[in-house]
């Protein structure tokens, strides 16, 4: 995985994210990934990588499972040591001069041990704000989802 200091946009149903520019991440074309036919599988896909295999996970919008079998590529993102891949409808490389994020704490209780899922949000006038993901965060919420599926 090259490290990079674009930050990635994630569309997902019509709903933007963005994985920080300090996040490491290989976008994959779904020809290159092992699929998974299950019907109503939440792990989509697999990278092949050194130490085995990585899963893609399928999500909606609001990030609940949702097998989306139209999907054309995946994100494969670095959190600790482990890689997790999450399928998206679009995906967009963006400067980091472009974005300018701006940090927050989510109100309540974070959703995972390893905290909020958000960090901060993109803030553009006349624009929905455009949250960016905590690459260890996002991760422990996918591998929780696996785990209740």
């Amino acid at each position: 995985m090259a490290e990079t200091r674009q930050f990635l946009r994630i569309g997902l149903m019509g709903v933007d994210y963005l994985l920080p520019n300090s996040t490491s991440y290989a976008i994959e074309k779904r020809e290159h990934l092992e699929i998974n036919d299950a019907p109503g599988a939440l792990i989509v896909a697999w990278q092949a990588t050194p130490t085995g295999r990585a899963p893609a996970y399928s999500v909606d919008a609001n990030l609940n499972p949702l097998s989306r079998p139209a999907w054309q590529r995946a994100v494969f993102f670095q959190a600790g040591s482990q890689t997790l891949g999450l399928v998206a409808d679009e995906l967009q490389l963006l400067a980091r001069e472009d974005v300018r994020v701006e940090p927050f704490i989510p109100p309540g209780p974070a959703p995972t041990p390893a905290g909020h899922l958000f960090g901060g949000a993109w803030v553009r006038a006349a624009q929905a704000p455009v949250l960016v993901f905590e690459p260890r965060a996002l991760a422990d919420y996918l591998m929780h989802l696996e785990g209740s599926a």
